[in-house]
């Protein structure tokens, strides 16, 4: 047990130092190894309790990774059964980063991190199975160039009017890589999910300094994770199913649903109390705000297509203006990850399409511009998600 925990360890150590996720199969496959003992572990030690009670307790050691800040998610492992020196570890032969800002978005080092520790081996099966689901993560973002600007610059064009379409579909190669990483982070909510059904019931009497096995925490990563599934399958879609370009209403049903992922994440988040709430790191906060907005602001650009087809101009001026203030907004915003996705949705089509709903409305329509709070009471619900968590099956 002591030897598989070190060489998760010295995983987690080495891929927490770099932005480059092509070993992120290596980690994946240690903490795999490792949980796989614990499985069997626990299953042995509810068996046969009467034998471990003059065993002496072992400390678990971990590193917060709601604390930190959201570049350190990955290097929260430590242990009291000493260390090794660092090791490079093998390469596993998967896909390469395609850019240094989806790896650093999650992982890195230099910040300091609160630890907590418990001799619970249930503490210590929900940290390590919080170590899966994120590593489960970073090889979903490792395997698209970008998770944001290439989306949200990708649904804009398709859908502006005088704005040529993408000439070519992206190829077989690159939809299956999509494809992928989506289900990889279905995997990684199913994991959050059994934590939170099987691991945190174990341990509710045990007071952690430290929030990340609280039910809010592990809901809110569930459903960020089923989010960024989403996204990636909503590109799917937009790429191999031509009918979309004329019916502009179902991608903002589409987008209008994710942002209400994005926004229960949020909301559970905040049923923490004021001191949790605090703890939990500013960067996870702002990712839950900042993506909602831009969501909400793709999916206004479409619902203004929509008016302006039915020639309602005013709506269309109205919900194009919203979707500028929302974007300028987190543009602002110049740490948040979602603040270049913002600048280049705003140096796109946006502008001229704000020019033109306004002409139009100025000359055709001579409608009233609907207040920000009228269009946001009508917003249509959001059309049922693609994505939803697969079940993690324990082994060992």
């Amino acid at each position: 047990m002591c030897g598989l925990r070190e060489t998760m360890r010295e995983r987690l150590k080495q891929q927490s130092k770099t932005d480059d996720l092509s070993r992120i199969g290596a980690v994946i496959a240690a903490v795999q190894a490792y949980i796989s003992e614990l499985h069997w572990y626990i299953s042995y030690l509810e068996s046969n309790r009467d034998l471990f009670k003059s065993v002496p307790n072992i400390e678990f050691i971990w590193k917060s990774s709601m604390v930190s800040r959201l570049q350190d998610k990955v290097n929260f492992s430590r242990t009291l059964f000493g260390s090794r020196s660092g090791t490079t570890g093998d390469s596993d032969g998967g896909n390469p980063a395609q850019g240094s800002s989806m790896g650093s978005r999650l992982l890195g080092s230099g910040t300091k991190q609160r630890r907590t520790q418990s001799s619970s081996i249930y503490v210590e099966l929900g940290f390590t199975l919080q170590a899966l689901a994120v590593a489960k993560c970073m090889s979903a973002y490792s395997r698209v160039a970008t998770l944001d600007t290439e989306i949200e610059c990708e649904t804009i064009n398709i859908m502006t009017p005088g704005v040529k379409d993408i000439a070519e579909e992206e190829g077989e190669k690159g939809i299956d890589a999509l494809k992928r990483a989506s289900v990889e982070l279905r995997e990684a909510a199913g994991v959050f999910e059994f934590v939170i059904e099987h691991v945190l019931p174990q341990i509710k009497h045990i007071r952690l300094n430290v929030p990340d096995l609280m039910p809010e925490v592990q809901h809110m990563l569930q459903m960020l994770s089923l989010a960024d599934s989403d996204r990636l399958s909503v590109r799917v879609w937009l790429r191999s199913d031509k009918n979309q370009r004329k019916t502009p209403n179902m991608p903002a049903n589409l987008l209008l649903g994710i942002q209400e992922r994005y926004a229960n994440a949020y909301s559970s988040l905040r049923m923490l109390q004021g001191g949790e709430f605090r703890n939990v790191s500013t960067d996870i906060q702002s990712y839950m705000r900042d993506g909602q907005q831009v969501i909400l602001a793709q999916a206004m650009v479409y619902l203004a297509q929509v008016h302006s087809d039915n020639q309602k101009y005013g709506n269309a001026v109205g919900f194009i203006r919203d979707a500028r203030e929302l974007l300028i907004e987190v543009k602002k915003r110049n740490q948040s990850v979602h603040a270049k996705t913002a600048e280049m949705l705003l140096n796109g089509p946006l502008e001229p399409l704000y020019s033109l709903y306004r002409r139009n409305n100025d000359t055709i329509g001579f409608e009233a511009i609907p207040s920000s709070d009228d269009l946001r009471s009508r917003l249509p619900s959001g059309r049922t998600l693609f994505s939803k968590a697969l079940a993690y099956v324990p082994s060992g």
